[in-house]
């Protein structure tokens, strides 16, 4: 544990004492190609574009160029980032050259493939119970399941979209979670409309309030929620203040921003941000215990 004390003390003091705005986090995108076509997702949409693929040297200078930049983990998301390849390169092999370059890895998939690949932390999407999730996401919920009990991850989580449609499936799922003894813990955030294409999803205020609420009462009840309190409780009006640029955004034709996340990715509407990720590491970088033992418990633990 030494190690990662040490780097993630080196990085708050330059990020904090000498004001350097450096990438705490990136989102990668490797591609938008993808075996399911959910109802909340505007990526795969987006699977015939030119550079909608990147390739394995693209892929290397990226994860270098963010490695220069001071960035300390990595988030392989997509599409399905589990699918991509290039030539003689798949996905194994990308993530095993980036352990070497950063702190933590983790990948985003959909579950419907092997759970089985050297990322630090591996999350599964899964969106409500059988009928729900089934609904929203192309019937998968079968194969997630078998793919969950036969993973030999060290460090697997769900991650939990909340929409409209889910908004009443979360105590189900948390319980389904909880019963799984190869799951870790449980992570949430809101439905984001890009307005790419996709379903509209979105929580009214009151139902954003009553899914933050929900998520508070099944971290009370010792469900393996893995948020912290101080950031579902912000999330209800967006009372937390945003570091954007502690994120860094990777797009399969290579282009590499910092900022908000759907900054390269869709309509920016602050009021209407579900990104409890990003939320947890501004709220980090700002000191609060809370937050700061979230993401210790979700990647370095």
């Amino acid at each position: 544990m030494r190690p990662a004390v040490l780097d993630l003390a080196a990085y708050f003091l330059r990020a904090r004492i000498f004001r350097q705005h450096l990438p705490l986090l990136a989102s990668f995108k490797l591609t938008y190609r993808c075996n399911l076509a959910c109802q909340a997702c505007p990526y795969h949409l987006r699977a015939g574009e030119d550079r909608a693929h990147m390739s394995w040297e693209r892929a290397c200078q990226s994860l270098e160029h963010l490695q220069r930049k001071g960035c300390r983990i990595v988030v392989f998301e997509g599409g399905e980032p589990l699918l991509w390849r290039d030539g003689g390169h798949d996905f194994n092999a990308l993530a095993a050259l980036a352990r070497r370059l950063f702190l933590r890895t983790a990948a985003t998939t959909n579950g419907t493939l092997a759970l089985d690949v050297p990322t630090d932390v591996l999350w599964v999407s899964m969106d409500g119970d059988r009928a729900t999730h089934d609904a929203l996401r192309s019937g998968s919920f079968g194969r997630i399941m078998d793919n969950l009990k036969a993973s030999p991850h060290p460090r697997l989580l769900i991650h939990y979209t909340i929409n409209s449609l889910n908004i009443d499936d979360m105590d189900p799922l948390a319980l389904t979670v909880a019963a799984l003894p190869q799951v870790k813990g449980l992570t949430f955030q809101l439905f984001y409309p890009y307005h790419r294409g996709e379903a509209d999803l979105s929580l009214s205020p009151a139902q954003r309030r009553r899914a933050m609420e929900e998520a508070l009462r099944l971290k009370r009840e010792g469900l393996p929620v893995l948020n912290s309190r101080r950031v579902l409780t912000s999330m209800i009006a967006n009372t937390w203040r945003c570091h954007a640029w502690a994120l860094a955004n990777v797009d399969p034709d290579g282009t590499i921003s910092q900022g908000c996340y759907v900054d390269t990715r869709g309509t920016i509407d602050c009021s209407m941000c579900g990104f409890t990720p990003v939320a947890e590491a501004s709220e980090a970088l700002d000191l609060h215990p809370a937050s700061i033992l979230a993401g210790w418990r979700i990647f370095i633990r």
